[in-house]
């Protein structure tokens, strides 16, 4: 199977003087056209109380996406399963797995962000088991009948969903880790990864390849099936370099919220680091009235795809090389990031660009 195409719901809304709909109305856009140009699916990110991604209900917009398209797969997530009861969590995937029967899938996470979880109540030292414990709750009520479930987190008596999700043996689940420990224990669950740099865009060469190679040395351990991977990267195709680099200062700007957001000041300098697993960090305050404030790091367009192994703002014929590169080391859908500031017609005209100018090198 050749790598699949798919395209990221992101909830960018660094300029708050907009309307939030104008977003609304952006991301219901690349929707359509993911629908339309052959996207192979959607991903909807989530966050609440913010606004690198304001966007507080990555399943509520799935099931607008789902009502709007006929054959687009739609992953809502990442879904920071501490951030919720693990029970609704299920009830509601059932139910959009009956809006998109078979297209349906959830990504979830710990969560990399302490600012959401201190908000709703979360103790960093439980993340890590809350989240654990959460997703076996799911993977059972999807499953099974009459589950129970006495917990450190959770206790429950019997309980069935109504409904029982249409897919079987359940939707899919995706598993966003992005450090050699957490790929290794997806590996070990047996479920799909999602990954992309540890933090943010500008991620030197080396390090996706590392990630993608622990996630398979641990599937022939283990003897699992082997589950699919999901890579995200920032995209934007030109006829000309100078063209693929028209918004690279947006790009930039989205890297200093995201890094704002899981990292505050500081840099990562080496791989060891990059690739370890992520604690929440310290509260601090940077976020008023919703509004962040991103940090302040700069970057050099010059040779940027020589320098970085992401952002990929190129060419066509550049891009099919970067994207053959990682179907060679087992990724089998490459999720992009295109929507980080620039105006919606521009967005949208961008995958169109690719559906005809990279696609096609991809066919089954």
């Amino acid at each position: 199977m050749a790598m699949k195409f798919w395209v990221t719901a992101p909830f960018f809304y660094p300029d708050m003087t907009r309307s939030w709909s104008e977003v609304l109305d952006s991301m219901l856009r690349i929707v359509d056209a993911a629908e339309e140009y052959g996207f192979e699916g959607i991903t909807i990110n989530e966050n609440q109380f913010q606004n690198y991604v304001a966007n507080p209900s990555a399943m509520m917009f799935a099931a607008v996406a789902a009502q709007r398209t006929k054959r687009l797969r739609i992953v809502p997530g990442v879904v920071v399963l501490p951030a919720y009861n693990p029970l609704l969590v299920a009830s509601e995937m059932s139910m959009l797995d009956h809006l998109a029967p078979g297209r349906i899938g959830i990504g979830v996470a710990r969560g990399g962000s302490r600012f959401q979880l201190d908000r709703l109540g979360v103790k960093p030292e439980n993340q890590r088991a809350m989240y654990e414990e959460g997703l076996e709750i799911v993977r059972r009520l999807f499953a099974e009948d009459d589950v129970s479930h006495d917990g450190q987190f959770y206790s429950f008596p019997p309980t069935t969903l109504v409904p029982k999700p249409v897919t079987k043996p359940h939707p899919e689940i995706w598993v966003a880790s992005q450090s050699n420990d957490g790929v290794r224990r997806v590996a070990q669950q047996g479920l799909n990864l999602i990954t992309a740099p540890n933090y943010g865009n500008f991620e030197p060469y080396g390090d996706l390849e590392e990630l993608i190679g622990s996630y398979n040395d641990e599937i022939e351990k283990t003897g699992n099936p082997r589950g699919e991977v999901m890579v995200l990267r920032h995209t934007w195709v030109g006829r000309t370099e100078e063209e693929a680099l028209e918004y690279f200062d947006d790009v930039v700007n989205e890297y200093n919220y995201y890094m704002a957001l899981v990292k505050g000041p500081g840099t990562v300098d080496t791989k060891e680091e990059r690739l370890a697993t992520r604690d929440v960090g310290e509260s601090r305050d940077y976020v008023h009235r919703g509004n962040m404030t991103p940090e302040q790091h700069s970057f050099s367009k010059d040779n940027l795809l020589e320098k970085y192994a992401d952002p990929v703002l190129t060419t066509p014929d550049r891009m099919i090389e970067r994207f053959k590169s990682y179907e060679k080391i087992g990724v089998d859908h490459l999720a992009c990031l295109i929507a980080v500031g620039q105006p919606t017609d521009a967005i949208v005209k961008n995958m169109k660009m690719m559906a005809e100018e990279v696609f096609p090198a991809f066919a089954d």
